[in-house]
């Protein structure tokens, strides 16, 4: 079968690491990218029919980032994020990273197949800022996912070679 040209998401070519560690029950990641700081402003001088100029912002917004994982019988599963074994909820983990002498960093990597070049994000300054730590159990629940949120300060691009 011919490899594809378009970017198949799932199979095992995206890939997500937090500091530097591939989670290994990820079920679902989603990046909310960053938008500019504030909205464009039009600049219409009085007397003018229409702008004689639009000024855009030069800063982002943090943006955000929220991984689906996948509980194991033994720990709550953002145990699975390296550094945060151990904490029982979410203000023991803010103490957690409060106590980190770095930044938490997180990679996704996108491996497409045949040996073409790898690519993906960098993301700085990630701060967690949710656990999903309810429970919703049915006689039909087959999986027990939790959702993680957190914010980020910037990305970079991140390209092999």
């Amino acid at each position: 079968m011919p490899a594809t040209t378009v970017r198949v998401a799932g199979s095992g070519f995206t890939s997500l690491n937090f500091q530097g560690q591939r989670l290994l029950y990820l079920r679902a990641f989603t990046d909310s990218g960053q938008m500019p700081g504030t909205d464009p402003v039009a600049i219409t001088p009085l007397g003018k029919r229409h702008p004689v100029e639009i000024v855009t912002p030069r800063y982002l917004r943090m943006g955000t980032l929220t991984f689906q994982l996948w509980e194991k019988w033994d720990s709550p599963a953002w145990w699975q994020l390296p550094g945060l074994e151990g904490t029982e909820d979410i203000i023991s983990l803010f103490e957690r990273l409060a106590d980190r002498p770095d930044d938490v960093t997180v990679q996704m990597i996108i491996s497409p197949p045949n040996n073409r070049p790898t690519r993906g994000k960098t993301y700085y300054g990630v701060i967690i800022t949710g656990i999903d730590d309810g429970e919703n159990v049915n006689i039909a629940s087959m999986d027990v996912s939790r959702t993680v949120t957190a914010y980020y300060t910037h990305a970079t691009a991140l390209r092999q070679g």
